[in-house]
């Protein structure tokens, strides 16, 4: 199975390919500014270098769905959605934190995905190991203050992300990782290949990016329903 895998939602975009020879291809690039003018170029050059093209694309495509960059995200997953719509391939999402908890230790039992949310605040996913190794999500990403989530941490653990060390206290055994702050391409089509072939399937229309927070439009939209839900109910009430 050939795969390409996409992740732009970090401050260092990368394109990956896994060959069916067991072979694995690895391109990097800016991915602030020119996102949108370099990506598709750049899938060309990869798939043309493997000597794959239109005609002969990969057999699935896997990207990250974030959370992280919200402009990134945007153009990465129209990217992969457009591509897996002209190849007639199926299409699998892969989260950041997801990607980034391959980085754990397998000697430790929980695993904290703790990202840069800006405004001073983490975004933060907790992973536990089962006993045959694999990681379940065991609380969903939030957002936190550094110092609220370093206090909801009361048992060891294992921090990967940019934002890990905003909660490093290793006297309490909250352990900082050494291994990159951001998930690259080949983690995310090496865990997308693992859950497509287990017979997991996405539905690409339906796909959409997680951001750390709503968008200003979201936000807007969400304090208007708020507003709009009072005034609903008193005309029920006098109907």
């Amino acid at each position: 199975m050939i795969v390409l895998g996409i992740e732009t939602a970090g401050p260092v975009g990368s394109l990956a390919l896994l060959l069916a020879n067991g072979e694995q291809r690895l391109v990097e690039f800016a991915a602030a500014g020119k996102l949108g003018a370099e990506l598709a170029p750049t899938v060309q050059r990869l798939l043309k270098d493997a000597g794959l093209g239109p005609n002969s694309p990969p057999d699935l495509v896997v990207v990250d769905t974030g959370p992280g960059s919200y402009t990134g995200l945007r153009i990465g997953l129209a990217a992969a959605k457009g591509l897996a719509f002209a190849w007639s391939r199926p299409l699998i999402g892969i989260s950041a934190p997801e990607a980034l908890s391959t980085h754990a230790d397998q000697a430790h039992p929980r695993v904290l995905c703790a990202m840069d949310a800006s405004r001073g605040e983490v975004w933060a996913a907790l992973f536990q190991r089962r006993p045959d190794g694999r990681l379940d999500l065991v609380e969903p990403g939030e957002l936190y203050t550094p110092a609220v989530l370093a206090k909801r941490l009361t048992s060891p653990t294992w921090v990967v992300g940019d934002a890990a060390q905003a909660v490093a206290d290793d006297a309490r055994g909250i352990v900082v990782s050494n291994e990159p702050e951001w998930p690259n391409a080949l983690q995310v089509a090496e865990l997308g290949r693992r859950r497509f072939m287990a017979g997991a399937r996405d539905e690409a229309l339906r796909m959409c990016p997680t951001y750390y927070r709503p968008n200003e439009a979201e936000e807007q939209r969400r304090k208007r329903s708020m507003k709009e839900q009072p005034s609903k109910k008193k005309r029920s009430s006098r109907g």
